[in-house]
């Protein structure tokens, strides 16, 4: 009798469990209210197209309730009212309500996710992995939602996002390397996450950013910019995470590419050594061979240049040295007696060069950069230089995030000067160009600032340009 009780109330559990999931997934197909659904559901589409919050969010309710997966085929009912929510969200002022608006928020993503995991809604010519990558990326905004606009506590933050990873494998979407980066670097600091826990994460955002790279067609930039950005923050902590055998992999491609640059050489043997490698392992004994023929050719030429007193040359083994004001010196000196424009162009990017990227000086050098560039008109270089400075200027001359990216903006704009009067440095300035342009304002911030695309603004601080309004 009390296993009969027992197996009728698994049965009421199991009944109960497939009815809630059933009504979080309910379209209108064979509904008896189907036609209201349909119509509330055009009607809310139709107000957000107009930024008609108000009325979208009535008519979305009443289609939300009468058919959350609308017909089965699409998972507009949960994403455009995430959509909503959010609209809500910016316009809350009680702590409470945007509490209750953000579990709502997160609440959506986890259903759409659910439906399409579980046949609530399928997608034309989209298999059961494919339902399944499909849940996974939504999970994956919805951490980066949780990051970037919910401030959500870290150990959740990264529990949805490894979820979201485990779900789509080599397809998880640009947008969640950095974010996953900087939870695992800040949680491993605090040691909240093991070294292996770290190298695991580690690895397979590698291999969703270079599937990313390799496999999307529209989006392979976006990968690459964002695997560079999730890798520098890795380099926070990689000394601590990984042994010699992973620098030798990084670094062995880099010597092989240029085998004959000393400067190259040399650094590859003193990080391999400065991450515990054996000075006797086979590589590291070549790398150290090469250089100590490398130095010895090098010294000969420098010193026999220097016999020609060309402070040109001096300047720039004061340089590599790290000797950078008396590098300056120098090559002012090479420019006093200097009168072939070319080489006078290169020697006032020298010396904007240090002075930005060495030593801060960051009016001098833009002005000597600028000099540079009078010289030769058609040298990208110096703006390319000078769109680094600006960005690198850009947390503390733009004052608030809405200045800063508005500094970034002017960096932008030389990145793509350089790139019009110099097709050799087309390559770097769109590298940085998609560096970079991730960081301009959002349209939001912007419509709330009374600004729009293609309003003129100014820098203010130091660098007082003036630049276009463009939106992410």
């Amino acid at each position: 009798m009390v296993s009969r009780m027992i197996l009728i109330f698994l049965v009421f559990i199991v009944f109960s469990l497939k009815q809630t999931v059933y009504g979080q997934c309910e379209n209108w197909n064979n509904s008896p209210q189907k036609e209201q659904a349909e119509n509330a559901h055009t009607n809310y589409r139709s107000a957000l197209k107009m930024n008609d919050f108000g009325l979208a969010f009535t008519e979305w309710k009443r289609a939300y309730d009468l058919a959350p997966a609308a017909d089965g085929l699409r998972d507009f009912h949960y994403t455009d009212g995430i959509k909503i929510f959010k609209q809500q969200l910016k316009e809350a002022t009680d702590e409470a309500k945007k509490k209750e608006l953000i579990d709502k928020i997160l609440e959506l993503y986890d259903q759409a996710a659910y439906c399409y995991e579980n046949g609530g809604i399928k997608l034309s010519d989209c298999d059961e992995e494919c339902h399944k990558v499909r849940a996974g990326q939504l999970l994956g905004r919805k951490g980066f939602d949780m990051f970037y606009e919910f401030n959500s506590p870290y150990a959740a933050n990264l529990e949805t996002f490894m979820n979201s990873l485990e779900k789509t494998g080599n397809d998880a979407e640009y947008i969640v390397f950095e974010p996953v980066a900087n939870i695992v670097v800040y949680q491993f600091k605090q040691g909240k996450m093991s070294a292996d826990e770290a190298r695991e994460i580690h690895e397979k955002l590698i291999k969703a950013a270079d599937y990313g790279i390799e496999n999307s067609k529209d989006y392979s930039q976006y990968y690459e910019s964002a695997k560079a950005r999730m890798l520098a923050k890795f380099g926070e902590i990689e000394s601590e995470i990984f042994d010699c055998d992973y620098f030798k992999s990084k670094l062995e491609p880099m010597y092989n590419e240029k085998p004959e640059d000393p400067d190259v050489v040399k650094y590859v043997y003193n990080k391999l050594v400065q991450e515990g490698c054996d000075k006797e392992d086979p590589f590291l004994k070549k790398l150290q061979s090469s250089y100590e023929a490398y130095a010895v050719e090098e010294n000969a030429r420098l010193q026999a240049e220097f016999e020609k007193n060309n402070p040109g040359v001096l300047a720039n083994r004061l340089y590599k040295e790290g000797d950078f004001e008396s590098a300056v010196i120098k090559y002012r000196e090479a420019l006093e007696s200097e009168e072939d424009p070319d080489k006078r162009s290169q020697y006032y990017f020298n010396i904007a060069s240090i002075q930005g990227r060495k030593l801060n000086e960051w009016q001098d050098a833009r002005s000597n950069a600028l000099k540079a560039s009078e010289l030769r008109p058609e040298w990208g270089q110096p703006y390319l230089l000078i769109g680094d400075i600006y960005a690198q200027a850009a947390k503390s001359c733009g004052g608030d995030a809405w200045g800063q990216r508005i500094v970034i903006l002017a960096a932008l704009d030389k990145y793509l000067y350089a790139r019009s009067v110099d097709e050799s440095v087309a390559e770097e300035a769109n590298r940085k160009i998609g560096i970079y342009n991730s960081n301009r304002p959002s349209k939001d911030d912007a419509f709330m600032r009374g600004h729009k695309e293609g309003d003129v603004l100014s820098t203010g601080c130091w660098i007082g340009e003036k630049t276009k309004l463009r939106v992410q």
